[in-house]
């Protein structure tokens, strides 16, 4: 039997499918922001994919009932309501397994790493702080973070203006302890001159140097309003040197929207901690607890935090597993069609934006890591993307009424004279 094969793309389809990886990166934005600290991260992942996958497929399936230019009328006519019914298990579900499974097997830590429980905590009492925040609300933000913690943890405290001030050497976190530090730090409620911040850093690694115990790991927290006034910049690479070397990473805070905050974001580079900007001072509250919720996480879609920020592993893992969840919606959206020349186009696009959009997420959250809606954004509508634009193989039969010009026909002969709809 002769039949006619036309290789095709549907323009219809690569919009609706760009339309639905929009519409799945803005419902995974919502889910990230609502249950990142709420959910475990496995379900948080699988049901991201899952949604995307799903906003993915309902779109392309939408796409050809408009204009069924790969499947043909036939499938529009017989089959339209068999391919909704497998929307859900193809998608969805599909990919909330794998999205699981691969956020599992990523956040699982290799060899016997240490956990953080030892921080450091350094606070801005130069003048300027008077007007950035008069209620001292930095102060409840630190008291805040104590209340988050155990007995497992320990705590030290600094403040700094012209020169730094330890409040509290590394203590394990009690309730006696909590008390202690309320009652101290009301004696720094009058802010008053310069920032010192390299002096703030030196004296909170001397610190964990002096304390370091062999089975637990060391974090950095430093707030302040704007830059350091002390010359940092001329000697920075002297003090941050150690806490590179022995990965010690600091995050910081930068709080106001007015001032000048690239030596914060500079300092969080060189240490692989992580920049937070707030810009309202009643946002303040709960910060330093996000801060460090956010070492002990590592998302699919989201900055990798501490020791293993740099780590080449967790690098190629990360863009394996987002290329094979690219290459697994393309699947779920062929098995939607049950169109098997749509699983082999559609499969090449998926392997090539599964590696785009990995890319994509590891970079950007390497270098500049406060970005990061974006680079999901840029991977959701990749994924949605590329495998839509790669030309399938089609049985042009069922479309004597619709012709097009220019197109790559062949003929291709069924020996065994049996009846296939696609090649």
């Amino acid at each position: 039997m002769y039949y006619l094969v036309e290789r095709r793309v549907n323009v219809t389809m690569t919009v609706m499918s760009v339309i639905g990886g929009t519409a799945g990166f803005i419902i995974g934005e919502v889910l990230i922001s609502l249950y990142k600290y709420i959910i475990p991260h496995s379900i948080l992942m699988g049901l991201y994919f899952g949604v995307l996958a799903l906003c993915i497929g309902s779109m392309c399936l939408i796409a050809e009932m408009i204009n069924p230019r790969l499947n043909g009328f036939s499938w529009k006519n017989n089959y339209l309501k068999t391919s909704f019914k497998f929307l859900i298990p193809c998608t969805l579900i599909l990919l909330f397994i794998f999205g699981a499974l691969f956020q599992f097997l990523y956040e699982t830590g290799i060899g016997k790493a240490k956990k953080i429980k030892d921080v450091v905590v350094v606070i801005d009492t130069s003048g300027s702080m008077s007007k950035t925040d008069y209620n001292n609300e930095r102060f409840s933000a630190a008291l805040d973070l104590l209340d988050s913690m155990n007995e497992e943890n320990r705590v030290s405290l600094y403040r700094f203006d012209d020169t730094s001030e330890q409040i509290l050497p590394m203590t394990e976190v009690t309730d006696k302890m909590k008390k202690d530090v309320a009652e101290e730090l009301k004696q720094h409620e009058n802010p008053k001159g310069e920032t010192n911040m390299g002096d703030a850093l030196n004296k909170a690694y001397d610190e964990i140097k002096r304390t370091e115990k062999s089975d637990r790991n060391a974090m950095v927290i430093l707030l302040s309003d704007g830059g350091d006034t002390f010359g940092l910049d001329k000697k920075f690479d002297e003090t941050m040197k150690p806490f590179k070397s022995t990965g010690v990473p600091v995050y910081t805070v930068g709080m106001s929207s007015g001032n000048n905050f690239n030596m914060l974001k500079k300092i969080s580079k060189e240490s692989s901690g992580n920049y937070y900007n707030v810009k309202e001072v009643k946002d303040l509250k709960g910060v330093f607890n996000k801060i460090y919720r956010d070492t002990q996480q590592r998302l699919l879609t989201d900055k990798r935090n501490g020791i293993y920020e740099s780590s080449i592993f967790y690098m190629i893992l990360r863009i394996v597993l987002i290329t094979l969840l690219g290459f697994l919606i393309t699947i779920g959206v062929s098995l939607v069609f049950d169109n098997k020349n749509l699983l082999k186009g559609f499969l090449i696009g998926g392997v090539i934006s599964g590696i785009a959009a990995g890319i994509i997420i590891e970079l950007g959250f390497l270098y500049f890591p406060w970005m990061g809606m974006l680079y999901r954004a840029l991977a959701d509508i990749i994924i949605a993307l590329i495998f839509s634009l790669i030309p399938v193989n089609v049985d042009v039969k069922d479309y004597s009424k619709n012709t097009y010009i220019g197109r790559d026909r062949k003929i291709v002969i069924d020996e065994n004279n049996s009846f296939n709809t696609f090649n």
